[in-house]
């Protein structure tokens, strides 16, 4: 009795998943209209006896088991789909709590077309850098002019002597290197904190635009100086004089300029033109100042790398404020 009112329950299962089609798409299965059946299956179907009859030679009929499997797949896979939204909804709930509840949202967050924190690589912008509209040709002649801009070359084989004994003695200065050593450690990587904590603006909402443009500055300007690094090809200090012990890890790349100081300054001057009258740009300025000079104190650049990143920062201000001009009005937005 078990046996018959399980084989009953089945034939009404395979009557009804075949009473119906499935529209698989990508990202969902749904049912369609409910199709007619030929030859509906009783409802009552004795048990098949202990001895099966032999299936004839040319083999069962093929259409209903197929379907069968493939209604039954179709069905699987619309209820993991099911449950991976419900997981994946869940989840970005759970983000957004978090995130309203570390963040005091006091303004309006940035629109699609802004670049944002996350964002590591801003190639629109880099990509205006590269194609700036040629209105007439005195603009198309100045369409590649920031990979030529007139900042001085290094210093000779003398003066480079002179600056490795510098950095020699600065080595020498056990307790004042052991100082800085958490900051050099600590600024490997430039990050946008070192700028928005000076902002007081680390931990509040509403200043997304200002965090997006000091990150897009720091990409955009480190894609700039590996080229001027590369037209330059300028040994660092420890290949220049062997006793010097740098206390990081040596970068691959050339010397001159400093992509650290050269990043640093073009934030700062970006927002000093922004907002000229902000009390804060002179602590911006002093951040990036000790940045580049910890570089030195780590034995990795020389102070006229320094310089150089500086000057490079200031001689390429104008063509950040280009290809980046829709970010500044944001942030300017954001702040007045």
């Amino acid at each position: 009795m078990v046996a018959e009112a399980n084989f009953e329950a089945q034939s009404k299962i395979v009557q009804f998943m075949n009473s119906y089609k499935f529209k698989v798409e990508p990202d969902t299965v749904l049912p369609c209209e409910p199709r007619p059946v030929a030859a509906p299956l009783p409802e009552a179907v004795a048990p098949p006896p202990a001895a099966p009859a032999p299936l004839p030679e040319e083999g069962p009929p093929i259409d209903e088991p197929p379907l069968m499997m493939a209604t039954m797949a179709a069905a699987s896979v619309l209820n993991k789909s099911v449950a991976n939204k419900s997981v994946l909804n869940k989840a970005a709930l759970n983000k957004n709590k978090n995130k309203n509840k570390n963040k005091n949202k006091n303004k309006s967050t940035m629109d699609g077309a802004s670049l944002g924190v996350s964002q590591l690589i801003p190639a629109f912008e880099l990509r205006r850098l590269h194609q700036q509209p040629s209105r007439n040709a005195f603009t198309a002649a100045r369409r590649f002019t920031w990979e030529m801009l007139d900042i001085l070359p290094p210093p000779g084989p003398d003066y480079t002597r002179l600056e490795a004994a510098v950095l020699l003695s600065m080595q020498r200065r056990d307790r004042e290197r052991a100082r800085r050593l958490p900051d050099i450690q600590a600024e490997a990587t430039i990050s946008v904190s070192e700028f928005t904590r000076a902002l007081h603006i680390e931990d509040i909402g509403g200043f997304e635009q200002t965090e997006g443009l000091f990150q897009a500055i720091l990409t955009a300007c480190e894609y700039v100086g590996l080229l001027y690094k590369s037209q330059f090809n300028r040994l660092r200090p420890n290949q220049f004089e062997s006793l010097l012990r740098p206390l990081l890890p040596v970068p691959v790349h050339e010397s001159y300029p400093s992509n650290h100081a050269f990043q640093c300054f073009s934030i700062v001057f970006a927002f000093s033109t922004i907002l000229p009258e902000h009390p804060a740009t002179d602590d911006l300025a002093r951040i990036a100042q000790n940045v580049a000079e910890n570089r030195e104190w780590a034995g990795l650049h020389y102070p006229s790398d320094t310089q150089a990143g500086r000057d490079l920062a200031r001689r390429f201000a104008p063509y950040l404020h280009d290809a980046f001009g829709s970010l500044f009005q944001a942030v300017h937005d954001e702040w007045v």
